[in-house]
């Protein structure tokens, strides 16, 4: 703490330098321009006007040089010669000749951000039609930062890591809104058609404070297709030779200037039964789902803006024995099965209102309304489970003197209403936290930018709350930027369901006393570069991250193998996380990508400190990726090796039922080719080339109702080679 106040301290601690005043103002009417940029010509050093046009700027090293003052829709002034402290009166005069400038601009497949304080990364339409991208959970295979894999060998979900840290830790927004929390932390991945996607950002440690203090090691923002800007009609249908089907239909229409609305609908099912490692045990579920949003924009440029919509979804599952078949087989116990039944339904919002003479300052409004429904029985246990959430963030943006100087402030409120069942016992909590936060942001231009924040929440169950965050960006070059951040996280944990991989097992499931909010300590540093080989173009980024728990709920499952202990941390738990990225471009749309991850995680647990389970320490990432002139053909392909993984001990099951210490390394390589013609493209693919599969998915499979099943220690893939095909429809 005293080092994170030390740092906040240090970036205040600026020195006062010689400087140049001025004032900008049309030349015409004497009216001050506001926001008209300021900036010296060989140095890396700029500003802008205040409300009333005045700008100060500190003078460059490097004497004389010329100052620039540049405004849209007015012409370019200058002063030239300047060599120390001068007080200048710029008129600029309105441009009278301005045409219509049409710009065309092709956006890369993933992206890195120079100007942000925070070490955010994008990925846009491009990157996401590498894969079938059928749902968000599928949208981050050729990503490095995510790691992705099945939570268990029976229920078909998957669930994501960042930093070596389960996804319960990233905070998942939607357009700056409450995406996948709560119950939906793992299953929510899945209910997010990756066709629905516009683009993500993917930012590592801690977030924006005006979010909330959930963000622990990451945040993660889905942007989704935007009404005023949507084709006529999409369509996406996809096809897997394991029997998956998709559709996905995208209607969208504009109204006039200001209205505008999109729907987007997809329908999915999985309907061969298949058992590729001839366990007894469906590799996939069967099942069916239903998902549509509807959703509306307004807006007047300037003056409103109001976004609002409803999402509503039907996801049902059946796994289990290959020979189940209905509910009563397994409650009499003659066939082991498995059922996840999911409802959604949500509403949401979001209003800003603008100011047309102060294009700076906003007010907004961000509003959802949620009820979430998870009824799920595997074998003899049964899990049901209910979410309310009613959210609303209230948030306003303005600067202080200048746009060097900006904040955000504004108050929050979150209502969450629990009910959970779990097989005979009830858990149900009402949480309500209201809240108030403040951001500021210095932004001296091409040089530093810090954004420090604080927000204050008082929660009903655990009373006042405090989370500071800071993030630090410094140009140490045109090219290359170095960044620091650190800042504390907390959240409540629903344990049940994020850890619902231990419903596919027999272990006895005990909560051992009342468990507190998980509360981290996250720092980092990254450094992202860009530069040429040649005529090639590089980026390289290389971070490390590091996470401190003050509490966390652990979930033991190495005290006994027939057990699942969840207790509060008694000890040290932390995540090292390494990672550096290199990408080269030799010439324009051929890409490759290489990435290695080092991940060093460990808890204490009641046997002493010891490495999380099921995360791999090494990982490497290949990615190569060509397309042809206009784009007709697109050729990408994917090697990713992951390193051993410590498994839980099984030590105190028989011995014909006991798991290795480690697992083994393995390789996965996926592929896809993609065929453009004028109005839809076709696409062609494989995962899983190599045919790679976990060998002992299931520990005692041919007993399912015995003590020792097990079927949650998974750390590879559970099916092997997929072959797929699909097409794309647009009409502009």
């Amino acid at each position: 703490m005293k080092i994170f106040l030390t740092i906040i301290t240090c970036c205040f601690t600026l020195l006062v330098n010689a400087q140049v005043k001025g004032v900008v103002s049309d030349k015409n009417d004497g009216k001050a321009i506001i926001g008209a940029g300021v900036y010296w010509l060989h140095a890396q050093k700029g500003t802008s006007t205040d409300v009333n046009g005045i700008f100060e700027i500190a003078l460059p090293a490097r004497l004389p040089d010329t100052l620039i003052i540049t405004y849209i829709g007015y012409q370019n002034d200058t002063i030239m010669g300047l060599t120390g402290n001068k007080e200048v009166v710029i008129r600029l005069r309105p441009s009278t000749n301005l045409k219509e400038v049409e710009i065309k601009e092709e956006k890369a497949a993933m992206s890195f951000t120079m100007i942000d304080p925070f070490n955010k990364q994008t990925l846009g339409k491009a990157e996401l039609k590498k894969a079938a991208c059928c749902n968000l959970s599928e949208s981050f295979e050729a990503n490095a930062t995510v790691d992705v894999s099945y939570s268990d060998a029976v229920s078909g979900s998957k669930q994501i890591k960042v930093l070596g840290l389960d996804g319960a830790y990233t905070q998942m927004l939607t357009e700056q809104m409450q995406g996948p929390r709560g119950l939906s932390t793992n299953f929510g991945l899945t209910h997010i058609p990756g066709t629905w996607v516009e683009s993500i950002s993917i930012t590592k440690g801690v977030g924006s404070i005006v979010n909330g203090y959930e963000s622990m090691s990451g945040q993660i923002n889905i942007e989704l297709d935007k009404p005023e800007k949507a084709d006529r009609l999409f369509i996406n249908a996809y096809a897997g030779d394991l029997g998956r089907l998709e559709t996905n239909v995208h209607v969208g229409h504009r109204f006039n200037e200001k209205w505008s609305t999109l729907l987007l609908t997809h329908a999915s099912t999985f309907i061969k039964r298949n058992d590729m490692n001839k366990d007894g045990f469906l590799d996939m579920p069967l099942g069916y789902q239903y998902n549509v949003m509807n959703r509306w924009k307004y807006e007047d440029p300037g003056k409103l803006m109001a976004s609002f919509g409803v999402n509503a979804l039907v996801d049902d599952k059946t796994g289990g024995q290959t020979q189940f078949r209905n509910k009563a087989e397994n409650d009499s116990r003659q066939v082991y099965g498995v059922n996840i039944s999911t409802k959604h339904l949500e509403a949401f919002s979001k209003v800003a209102i603008g100011f047309k003479s102060q294009p700076y300052k906003s007010l907004g409004l961000i509003t959802t309304a949620k009820a979430y429904e998870h009824d799920a029985f595997f074998g003899y246990k049964t899990y049901h489970g209910t979410q309310q959430t009613l959210y609303a963030n209230l948030i306003y943006q303005s600067m202080i003197v200048s746009t060097e100087h900006k904040f955000k402030a504004g108050a929050s409120f979150m209502h969450d209403a629990y009910r959970e069942h779990y097989n005979d016992s009830a858990f149900n909590r009402t949480e309500q936290v209201p809240g108030v936060f403040v951001e500021y942001h210095y932004d001296l231009l091409n040089k530093i930018s810090v954004l420090v924040g604080a927000r204050a929440d008082y929660h009903n169950l655990f009373g006042p709350l405090f989370n500071p965050r800071l993030h630090v960006k410094y140009q140490l070059a045109k090219q290359t930027a170095l960044r620091l951040s650190g800042g504390r996280g907390l959240r409540v944990a629903n344990v049940f369901i994020e850890n619902a991989a231990a419903m596919a097992s027999n272990r006895e499931v005990r909560v051992l006393e009342k468990l507190n909010p998980e509360v981290a300590w996250n720092y980092g540093t990254s450094i992202t570069h860009f530069g040429k080989i040649g005529n090639g173009k590089i980026t390289v980024i290389a971070d490390y991250y590091r996470t401190d728990f003050e509490n966390q709920v652990v979930a033991d499952m190495d005290a006994n193998a027939q057990q699942l202990l969840f207790y509060n941390l008694n000890g040290p738990s932390y995540s090292n996380s390494f990672q550096t990225e290199f990408i080269y471009e030799p010439i324009k749309k051929l890409e490759f990508r290489l990435a290695y991850k080092y991940q060093d995680v460990k808890t204490t647990y009641r046997e002493g400190l010891l490495t999380k389970p099921l995360v791999a320490k090494d990982r490497i990432l290949f990615n190569a990726a060509y397309a042809t002139r206009f784009d007709k053909w697109k050729y990408d392909a994917t090697f990713k090796w992951f390193g051993e993984q410590r498994l839980p001990q099984t030590t105190t099951n028989p011995g014909h039922h006991r798991m290795p210490a480690y697992s083994q390394p393995y390789v996965t390589v996926n592929a896809q080719i993609t065929r453009a013609f004028k109005k839809w493209e076709l696409y062609v693919g494989a995962e899983n080339i190599f045919n790679f599969m976990q060998h002992h998915q299931i520990i005692n499979s041919e007993n399912p109702f015995g003590s020792h099943f097990d079927a949650s220690m998974i750390w590879g893939p559970i099916m092997g080679r997929v072959l797929y095909t699909g097409i794309r429809v647009t009409i502009k």
